[in-house]
């Protein structure tokens, strides 16, 4: 959407995130709205603009969480009884059930986030095999700190590999897979009520669980699991689940798949005919999504790049 006409900008931007007032404070410039924004599973993300100095008052989030992070000016917000400013490198956390506003002065550009509410919620009880209250996160969000860039990077990774139309993204499983990514490296990123027993030392599982997860991952590594999904197959909690893998095997079960997969790769490179065959199509093939990072892990673990064992074995 680009709009200068008001109307129009408060008809299509709530309808996009959820409902709220938009008032025009700066009548000096005029409104130029911008939004980019697409619908992943349940993850909404976009780009917005307003060109002019705004106050937006939503309606107590009910269904979802927000996360503003400014790429240019700042935002004045408050959510409860908590306010902060934010600019490039802090964003700002909005959870549900709390009164609102945010006050855009007139040069901020902001990546705008929403998550849905019950997906999140699950997956923090996937991680931690227990029921929780309503997750509540503080609002003021440092992402320049090692935890805050590893969720802002999920998020990068995430708007890149959208605006690539043969990207894996698109298709729902693997596209699942990214939401899920931006929504567990929120939970450890950001502080919120259940932070604490997120960083309790868990209690391995015992082997059979491992095992099972295991056979699970040999039998079929193409599928885009996340942590979550291999720790509701074992039927335990993913912090047990991580705990039983490094004390057996000395890595993590996303580290387990990832050699798996790797092994397939290698094996598939070294049987096939070169001149039917590329790399990318055998590492989407195995569940890489991300090709510079497959490249890397594979480079590290045989010596050698991927094309190099193609050419070599024809």
């Amino acid at each position: 959407m680009h709009s200068s006409a008001l109307d129009e900008v408060r008809e299509i931007v709530p309808r996009v995130y959820a409902p709220h007032q938009t008032i025009v404070l700066e009548r000096k410039r005029h409104l130029r709205a911008v939004l980019n924004a697409a619908v992943l599973g349940d993850v909404t993300v976009g780009y917005l603009s307003y060109g002019t100095e705004i106050r937006m008052i939503p309606a107590p989030l009910s269904s979802c969480y927000h996360i503003n992070v400014p790429r240019s000016g700042f935002t004045e917000s408050t959510c409860g009884h908590s306010s902060i400013i934010s600019s490039t490198g802090r964003a700002a956390v909005f959870s549900p059930d709390q009164p609102m506003t945010i006050r855009w002065s007139p040069d901020c550009a902001q990546l705008a986030v929403k998550l849905d509410r019950n997906a999140l919620q699950t997956e923090l009880e996937n991680i931690l095999g227990q029921r929780v209250s309503t997750v509540r996160f503080e609002l003021g969000m440092d992402v320049t700190t090692s935890a805050g860039y590893s969720w802002l990077a999920s998020l990068y990774l995430l708007l890149a590999e959208m605006e690539r139309p043969q990207s894996v993204i698109h298709q729902p499983l693997a596209g699942a897979h990214f939401a899920r990514l931006l929504m567990t490296t929120l939970l450890f990123a950001q502080q919120h009520n259940h932070s604490e027993a997120l960083t309790r030392p868990a209690v391995p599982v015992r082997p059979r669980a491992v095992q099972q997860v295991m056979e699970l991952v040999d039998a079929r590594p193409e599928v885009p699991y996340s942590a979550g999904d291999l720790a509701a197959h074992a039927g335990v909690s993913l912090r047990a689940l991580q705990a039983g893998f490094r004390r057996q095997l000395g890595m993590s079960p996303m580290a387990y798949l990832t050699e798996v997969r790797l092994r397939r790769v290698h094996m598939e490179l070294m049987d096939a005919d070169r001149a039917e065959l590329t790399t990318t199509e055998v590492a989407y093939r195995w569940g890489f999504t991300h090709l510079g990072r497959f490249a890397a892990a594979y480079r590290k673990k045989y010596g050698v790049a991927p094309s190099d064992t193609l050419r070599r074995m024809h």
